[in-house]
């Protein structure tokens, strides 16, 4: 009976649908990035950078070597500067980019508001409307964080020291309305900025997270970078840090996307009308919810292990040549304490509302879910009792989820025990629809069961 549920699933066009999606994503997002640190490992470049894996995580530092890549460090100097730069940048145009669920959207505010981002910007730099609309070309440095000044025909400090003098250039440098020097303390920058995130929206550039990540970069020193590389190798013995990047891209398409299956599922019954062939069949309802929950798991889990093998065999080969111990099991362990609980829970909620309301509200429940999970969960080291997808967007960062190892794992158990529950309550349910004991036909509000028909049509 497993095996029958499993072919019927595979081969319907909904679950074809949903493996393209999974594997584009994981194509765009994850493909390759293993290949591209050992490639780097083997030409010892450990100074390359990339917002992906924060340096070359596999190659080890050479004492020889001037740059070793960057690290997160919140000087408050460079963030108030880069983050009114680019504030500044923006009320300018009135564009603003925001990045609600992870993908770009710009927002255009009203007078009223853009008063307000003014208002903000005055109070940190001191200067009124007039003046911030004709800055100096240097009044920014030419390159500030992640904005470069390409029209600036500034000169460099050196070539000024040469023309006017020490003295003169730190006279000029006091100079808060020739060169940027915030009148605000940091305590207060960071309130304006909050104050203007909530103006422009979720997702801004000027969040604590988004503020640290572009203008809080600095240089790592050599100490610093072998003890990232001694973490990567010994603690995360390389395959971990990889699995949980690979499992961090999954988790999104895995936090919404299986509720088609469950949904499509359980309507084709409906369709095909087999309800009252079930109905009548001597086969108890747990042993048909149960099973065809599983067949469904395994339809939606299978893919992922295949996927893990194109990061996990290139990994091998590095440990052979290099001997460099791997944990050869770290992505099925990832994947069935990060991921499996996502797709129990989505899947069993899918199951359920379908089961419940003989409708698709689930895609809606869910749709639901998945965005305001994307929006309010930053990308590394957030994570709630209730977070559906954990985030953890980067190659290195381990210490981020070791602090946060209890309550990810609360959160994985929560969802979990959810899922089994909701699978429970689907048995007594669809029992008593067999039996009779309730109406077939649903008991729903007008308005959402309109709302429902129009997304029954579409599946």
């Amino acid at each position: 009976m497993f095996l029958k549920e499993m072919k019927k699933t595979v081969c319907s066009v909904v679950y074809l649908l949903f493996l393209a999606l999974m594997i584009y994503n994981w194509y765009e997002n994850f493909y390759g990035v293993t290949e591209k640190e050992i490639r780097k490992a083997y030409e010892s470049d450990s100074s390359v950078y990339s917002t992906v894996t924060g340096g070359a995580i596999l190659a080890e530092p050479d004492p020889e070597t001037g740059s070793y890549g960057t690290k997160s460090e919140e000087n408050p100097e460079k963030i108030m500067c880069g983050g009114t730069d680019k504030l500044i940048i923006e009320y300018l145009n009135n564009s603003y980019a925001t990045y609600p669920v992870s993908y770009y959207k710009e927002v255009i505010l009203d007078e009223e508001e853009q008063e307000k981002i003014l208002e903000i910007i005055q109070e940190i730099t001191g200067l009124n409307e007039e003046q911030i609309s004709n800055l100096p070309d240097d009044y920014f440095p030419r390159v500030n964080g992640n904005i470069i000044h390409m029209e600036s025909g500034a000169e460099t400090e050196m070539d000024i020291a040469a023309d006017i003098g020490e003295a003169d250039v730190a006279a000029e440098a006091k100079d808060y309305t020739k060169h940027f020097i915030s009148q605000v303390t940091y305590d207060r920058f960071k309130e304006l900025m909050a104050e203007a995130s909530d103006i422009i929206g979720p997702g801004s550039n000027y969040t604590r997270d988004n503020l640290l990540l572009y203008y809080g970069q600095v240089e790592m020193d050599y100490e610093e970078a072998v003890d990232e590389y001694h973490t990567t190798i010994y603690d995360d013995k390389v395959t971990i840090a990889f699995a949980r990047l690979f499992c961090d891209y999954l988790s999104r398409t895995l936090g919404l996307y299986p509720v088609f299956l469950a949904v499509a599922m359980w309507m084709r019954d409906r369709r095909c009308r087999m309800q009252e062939l079930i109905n009548v069949k001597a086969i108890g309802t747990a042993k048909l919810i149960i099973v065809r929950y599983l067949a469904l798991l395994a339809a939606v889990l299978i893919p992922v292990f295949l996927l893990s093998l194109e990061s996990l065999v290139p990994l091998v080969e590095f440990s052979v040549e290099t001997g460099i111990e791997i944990d050869l099991f770290a992505f099925a362990k990832y994947i069935l304490w990060w991921l499996l609980p996502t797709s129990m829970i989505v899947l069993a909620l899918g199951m359920f509302l379908t089961i419940l309301t003989r409708t698709p509200v689930a895609v809606i429940v869910q749709l639901v879910w998945w965005f305001m999970d994307s929006s309010f969960t930053e990308l590394s080291g957030d994570t709630g009792l209730f977070t559906l997808m954990i985030r953890h967007n980067l190659l290195k960062g381990s210490e981020l989820i070791r602090q946060d190892l209890g309550i990810i794992w609360m959160n994985r158990g929560i969802m979990a025990g959810v899922a089994v529950l909701l699978v429970l309550l689907s048995i007594v349910i669809y029992d008593m629809k067999r039996g009779g004991k309730l109406e077939q036909k649903n008991k729903m509000p007008k308005w959402l069961g309109a709302l429902a028909k129009r997304f029954s049509i579409s599946i």
